[in-house]
């Protein structure tokens, strides 16, 4: 009770920076919850993490409840998921958002966000962007249902229709010098790897233009949350199999990541995910990563 109580006076309103969210995250979404136990069990698990954030002296008895709620609904969650319909398509929905802020929120800052460190591990795409990745594309079956459902102003579907915002000319230039990492004559690359990092900058480009909008009131989160969404399953790839080129264009996210440093469950991963980059990049390819790494 303690946990769900938490979630609707406190964590609920730290989810999104625009009011009409922050409502449905606290009054809707727990509503939703109450009738689909995987989704209750990612608020609860996501509230246990805030909590502790805020009162150290009880983070040792909260993580594990945390990852015990977190663990629960995960296993429910893949038993909803293969049959979306229109009664569970809109906790499915809240729970891939819940998913992502909590892996974010319990990352314990190691930078673990894309991949899992060279220096730890042989390497690897961590669970989270596999499922968010294999979340949206199911939930893309139930677009219409969820466009015309309770949730439809968490959807990403202003930022879609609108990415017209043009970005300045000096980002620009910046990011477009990239795309000579993996121009034809210089690359080892194959033509389909060289044209999904053509597209992830190019998305890149896109959603850091609409981010530096000051003229209108930005999801900043699911903005910054649709970059990984948006890029190639051959992108990710390059990323687990930590590809300098890859990684030189997920150092470039860090800027994004930045925008959003000051929502409690990303404080501090742009940086501590650019020092794993650059860790594991070497200073061969510094060069590269000089505009984040300023």
């Amino acid at each position: 009770l303690e946990l769900l109580h938490f979630f609707t006076t406190t964590t609920s309103l730290t989810l999104s920076n625009l009011p009409e969210q922050q409502r449905l995250w606290q009054q809707v979404v727990p509503k939703i919850a109450f009738s689909h136990a995987f989704l209750l069990r990612s608020i609860l698990a996501l509230s246990a993490i805030h909590l502790g954030r805020l009162y150290v002296e009880r983070r040792s008895t909260l993580c594990p409840v945390a990852t015990l709620h977190h663990t629960a609904g995960v296993i429910l969650f893949r038993t909803a998921m293969p049959s979306i319909t229109p009664e569970n398509c809109d906790a499915c929905f809240a729970f891939s958002t819940l998913l992502v802020i909590y892996a974010w929120s319990s990352s314990c800052q190691t930078g673990d966000l894309f991949f899992v460190d060279s220096s730890k591990t042989d390497g690897g795409t961590v669970e989270w962007v596999s499922l968010l990745r294999g979340c949206h594309n199911l939930l893309q079956l139930a677009c219409t249902w969820l466009k015309n459902g309770p949730l439809r102003s968490l959807l990403l579907l202003q930022i879609e229709e609108s990415w017209s915002a043009v970005p300045d000319p000096d980002s620009n230039s910046k990011f477009r010098s990239l795309a000579a990492l993996w121009d034809k004559s210089r690359t080892h690359l194959k033509a389909e790897e060289a044209d999904a990092l053509d597209e992830a900058l190019t998305f890149l480009i896109e959603v850091h233009a609409f981010l530096s909008l000051r003229d209108q009131a930005i999801d900043e989160v699911g903005t910054t949350l649709s970059w990984p969404i948006r890029v190639r399953d051959s992108y990710i790839a390059m990323v687990s199999q930590q590809k300098p080129e890859a990684l030189v264009v997920l150092a470039h996210y860090c800027l994004l990541l930045n925008k959003i440093d000051h929502f409690w469950f990303m404080a501090g991963m742009s940086r501590c995910l650019l020092q794993t980059v650059h860790r594991t990049l070497g200073a061969e390819w510094e060069s590269w990563i000089a505009w984040p790494l300023q």
